[in-house]
């Protein structure tokens, strides 16, 4: 046997960006490589955007915040003889795996001889996002990611500076999430001391996936939309204008040539610099035509989804009423959707969704998102956030209508709903209602993870145990119905708790609980934190999304205790 039958096989890592998400848009050397690799690493989402190209291979899969993890194990398997993928969205090499991955490379001291890497570039978000807005990044352009995980806020609010101030056009990742609310606020604010009110902003979610979405607006109104983790925004430099619902930022060809006759202006020569003294004479002339591009009149903000092909809908004649099905998505992570939820949501056509508010994101269609089939029409029902029972009974019986006129005609819908749809769910009223104007409806209600069931997980902490009680309270404005809980009940899920946190953390201390006690914020998602030390965040603002477990000492308990039945109750809120 010879010596080159005897040596290691030798590994090798692809570094793979896939671009937006749809498969059209993946390049051929992607693609080529993901065939050949027999391991592929990747986040979550990712993997499932791609999960057709993945058949006989092993895929490993991780949450968000574990990038250095992905990269690290892509390594080690390639150093063992094996060719493994590591995919990012996009571009890998911009806010993609290439990064950790050479870090991690060079802290082992790596050298080109003794393991292939390649890295394989891929349609970026801004430029896929461009192509939507038409031609918006045709002059000086930087990208921006407001995300403060890695980079201090005041590097970001530099470059922000820097970048408004120079007339960039600006691209903006990762704008906002659950619990970063305040850096797109800065942001704008920023920006606003260089460029005018009306200077256009184009906001783009999913870009080039099924949930895709459109909005063309000004820099003074953009916050009034749609804004979260799936989000990038383009924001014009001083000479980009709307055409329609396209932004345009000239080259700077009128400056040279008379876009009409494309005859060379006078006192410039094509092929050399421009001729600035030239070009202040002619500056008069070049300020008119200027102006009359920016002549079209001011339109509203258009809201659209992207045109997509859609195979008509045929209700089956053998089925007069669609199903209706309840679905809780768990607290925020896909990895906590059960099988049956899947099932169901890669089978429906109509997905609903609740919203308090005209431009809310849902967290919920966030989760899903993978485990959709194509064609999928979306449909926001609202629930306002009120106490007054008329107007919430009106609201709850349009919401019914709305999904009375899809199951009405034979064709099944989800409803989707975070943690579980049974605990504190809006689905409950909407169902009830259906019931009452419908008799007919037929619904399957799909139970899920609630977040104080997560919460419990993650800190090694029993929710009950022997005869223990547990309260489940959603938090009134006056705190009443907590101290109530405390005084009565072994364990206390408090949700709701993120504007009252000062009070209740007063009433912990009076109660001798607050090493008891440990607050959760949005469980799941990129931005979920979990603290113990409760004093500490009396001043902080903490989200809406958050949730509090409160475990009482176990007291010395008998065998016969600990195999008694559980009780398990839910206390009203108190108005």
């Amino acid at each position: 046997m010879s010596d080159t039958n005897l040596a290691p096989k030798r590994g090798k890592l692809f570094l793979v960006g896939f671009g937006p998400g749809s498969h059209e848009h993946l390049t051929f050397r992607a693609r080529a490589a993901i065939e050949e690799a027999e391991i592929v690493i990747g986040y979550r989402t990712y993997i499932q955007l791609i999960k057709e190209l993945l058949h006989g291979k092993k895929v490993i899969y991780t949450g968000m915040t574990e990038e250095l993890s992905r990269a690290r194990r892509a390594i080690e398997f390639a150093f063992e003889g094996h060719k493994v993928a590591l995919i990012s969205s996009g571009d890998v090499g911009i806010y993609g795996m290439a990064g950790p991955a050479f870090e991690l490379l060079k802290e082992r001291n790596w050298m080109p001889g003794e393991l292939d890497v390649e890295v394989i570039p891929g349609v970026t978000a801004v430029s896929s996002c461009a192509s939507i807005l038409g031609a918006p990044l045709v002059h000086d352009f930087c990208t921006i990611s407001l995300s403060d995980l890695l980079t201090p806020w005041d590097v970001i609010v530099k470059r922000l500076k820097a970048a408004a101030e120079s007339d960039f056009v600006i691209g903006l990742y990762n704008p906002k999430s659950g619990r970063r609310t305040r850096q797109i606020v800065e942001a704008q604010r920023i920006i606003s001391q260089y460029r005018t009110p009306q200077t256009p902003v184009g906001i783009i979610k999913s870009c080039k996936r099924d949930l895709e979405n459109v909005v063309i607006t000004t820099l003074a109104d953009m916050l009034n939309h749609e804004i979260g983790m799936l989000t990038t925004i383009i924001i014009g430099n001083s000479n980009s204008f709307r055409f329609h619902d396209y932004i345009i930022t000239p080259r700077g060809y009128t400056n040279k040539y008379n876009l009409a006759t494309s005859e060379v202006r006078p006192g410039q020569r094509p092929a050399h610099s421009l001729n600035v003294e030239a070009l202040a004479q002619d500056a008069l002339t070049n300020a008119v035509k200027v102006s009359a591009l920016n002549s079209t009149p001011e339109m509203e903000a258009v809201v659209s989804a992207a045109p997509r092909a859609e195979a008509p809908e045929v209700p089956s004649p053998a089925k007069t009423i669609g199903t209706l099905y309840g679905i809780g998505v768990g607290p925020g992570d896909p990895q906590y959707l059960t099988v049956r939820s899947t099932q169901i949501l890669g089978n429906v056509k109509h997905v609903f969704y609740p919203s308090s508010s005209g431009t809310d994101e849902s967290l919920a269609l966030n989760v899903i998102e993978p485990y959709l089939g194509r064609c999928v029409k979306f449909h926001q029902l609202y629930f306002p956030m009120t106490k007054d029972q008329v107007e919430l009974k009106k609201h709850w019986k349009v919401a019914a209508e709305q999904v009375w006129n899809v199951v009405g005609w034979g064709k099944d819908a989800a409803f989707v709903t975070l943690g579980d749809c049974t605990i504190y769910s809006t689905y409950m009223y909407l169902l009830r209602t259906l019931k009452e104007t419908h008799p007919d409806i037929v619904f399957e209600t799909v139970p899920g993870i609630s977040s104080f069931q997560v919460a419990a997980s993650l800190v090694d902490q029993a929710v009950s145990e022997g005869k223990e009680r547990v309260a489940l309270v959603p938090v009134n404005r006056e705190v009443s119905n907590v101290e109530d809980a405390l005084d009565h009940y072994d364990t206390i899920v408090l949700f709701k708790v993120g504007s009252k946190l000062p009070q209740v953390i007063d009433l912990l201390e009076r109660k001798g609980l607050m090493d008891c006690a440990t607050l959760f914020s949005y469980l799941g998602t990129p931005d979920q934190v979990i603290s113990r030390n409760i004093r500490d965040l009396k001043r902080e603002k903490i989200g809406y999304m958050s949730l509090m477990l409160i475990k009482k000492p176990q007291s010395t308990k008998s065998l016969k205790d600990e195999e008694s039945e559980v009780e398990f109750e839910n206390v009203p809120v108190f108005n």
